[in-house]
């Protein structure tokens, strides 16, 4: 089940089973604002997009992820968090 933590009102990091996978945001840049979403997993095809609504947005997202772990496969996905959680980790910037 994919869940939400929001950096403000209008700007959520996705979570499942508690990696971040990816990113949901309103760009009021935009003319209509409108949502932007993207998966942050880094795959061959990750996929991004954007909805009229946060529901929509949401809705669209989680199809897009399920497609991509159907594509790739437990094993591919593992060890791209893995890359990705190195990458992330606290205190990479530290010397």
């Amino acid at each position: 089940m994919l869940r939400l933590r929001a950096l403000d009102p209008d700007d959520y990091i996705v979570f499942e089973d508690g990696q971040m996978i990816g990113r949901i945001r309103l760009a009021r840049e935009r003319s209509p604002a409108l949502w932007l979403w993207t998966v942050v997993v880094a795959m061959p095809g990750a996929p991004f997009g954007n909805a009229e609504n946060i529901e929509q947005a949401k809705s669209k997202f989680e199809t897009a992820w399920e497609a991509l772990k159907s594509e790739h496969g437990p094993e591919q996905i593992a060890k791209a968090f893995e890359r990705m959680n190195v990458a992330n980790r606290p205190g990479r910037f530290e010397r």
